[in-house]
């Protein structure tokens, strides 16, 4: 009989004592939140669990319980093994001595002089036996984690878990429904399926988190019936919807509310292209009262703002003379091809809700009219 995928992970975690948690460099919400509730699950089976990203958690996102268990290393690098016999010859003493470019390891015996046959050299197996990923379509995903210490992914068995097309099933174990809202939901069906009662307030909350995000606030046309179903289940856990709706969409200063009137009125619609974006000069940041913190959050809200939009920009100008190119993408959209024509100094900085990643680009001495006139190019290049 064919063992299913969710025993199959069941039966791994069961048999590993030391799990790592590895979520996406590029955080959200729902990479987050699903991340925090599988730590607080793990805990309770008695594992050892560490949970790491390359990237920050988001300001918006620093209600979450345990969010400071995030750390942006996976620790210490493995060791070096020199294994001695002792079969035949007695170690009496160990000692070793710093010199300017080598260290020096003295072994004495009891009897007989040890030779270099006596001795044997191995690296250390990394100290984990088991890596979890959370919404990574790929390794790469996960950045500089991954970049750091790539030996650690392919010798460790990884169980890989994500809701997006275009997944590469990397893992020993792949579970990828691209019928589900969000990695949450599918972390909530699982707890339900292995120990349910493991499932506590703040646990709830994290999963909670990631399904209204990803869907919305269940506004968007993906959202579907077992998305509401598995938030309803959250609730009854204690999930805290209140406070999860409140600082994901409710908490915005009064700065950031008039910057995003502002970009408002200055929004600029290309329905055929399904491309939206707004320009912002340092006017408009000194009358809002407002700075360079409150950009990103803007071009959020001016993403949700508007419906069935593939690219969405704003250009910024936080400080006179220094602006700055945002924009928000669909995921279908070729990522490495729209970084190449912002310019070399793009970087992408997360991710936002309905599947769009997030770049940005902070050139030096170009002006608001040319990061205008580049971001208008790079749409009718992308979107026609």
């Amino acid at each position: 009989m064919e063992i299913s995928i969710e025993q199959q992970i069941f039966d791994l975690v069961k048999k590993s004592n030391k799990i790592l948690v590895v979520l996406p460099e590029n955080l959200s919400a729902d990479a987050l939140g699903s991340g925090l509730a599988l730590r607080r699950f793990l805990l309770k089976l008695e594992k050892d669990v560490s949970i790491v990203s390359g990237g920050p958690a988001p300001d918006f996102l620093k209600f979450l319980p345990e969010v400071g268990s995030l750390t942006s290393e996976i620790g210490a690098a493995k060791s070096l093994v020199v294994a001695v016999n002792t079969s035949q010859k007695k170690i009496a003493e160990i000692s070793y001595q710093t010199k300017a470019d080598k260290v020096e390891i003295y072994l004495k015996s009891e009897g007989e002089v040890f030779t270099p046959e006596d001795l044997n050299f191995r690296t250390e197996k990394f100290p984990v036996d088991l890596i979890i990923t959370l919404e990574a379509k790929s390794l790469a995903d996960l950045g500089r984690v991954y970049d750091k210490q790539p030996d650690v992914f392919f010798e460790t068995p990884k169980i890989n878990i994500d809701h997006q097309a275009g997944n590469e099933y990397f893992g020993s174990i792949n579970l990828v429904d691209l019928a589900a809202s969000s990695v949450a939901e599918m972390l909530a069906e699982l707890f339900q399926k292995f120990e349910q009662q493991l499932i506590d307030e703040d646990s709830a909350t994290c999963l909670l988190a990631g399904i209204i995000f990803k869907t919305q606030s269940f506004q968007h046309a993906k959202t579907t019936p077992r998305a509401f179903l598995k938030a309803s289940e959250l609730v009854a856990f204690g999930g805290r919807q209140q406070e999860v709706i409140k600082n994901l969409y409710r908490t915005k200063s009064l700065s950031l509310l008039k910057l995003w009137g502002r970009a408002l009125a200055r929004m600029k619609v290309n329905e055929a292209l399904g491309f939206v974006y707004s320009v912002l000069n340092s006017g408009d940041f000194e009358k809002a009262e407002s700075g360079e913190a409150d950009i990103l959050p803007a071009l959020r809200e001016l993403n949700e703002s508007v419906s069935g939009s593939r690219l969405v920009g704003l250009i910024a100008e936080p400080i006179a003379g220094q602006a700055e190119l945002w924009v928000a993408a669909q995921e279908a959209l070729p990522k490495d091809k729209i970084l190449k024509l912002l310019g070399q100094s793009a970087e992408v900085v997360g991710h936002q809700a309905n599947n769009y990643w997030v770049a940005r680009l902070k050139p030096s001495g170009v002006s608001l009219e040319e990061l205008e006139s580049r971001l208008v190019e790079i749409a009718e290049n992308i979107l026609r």
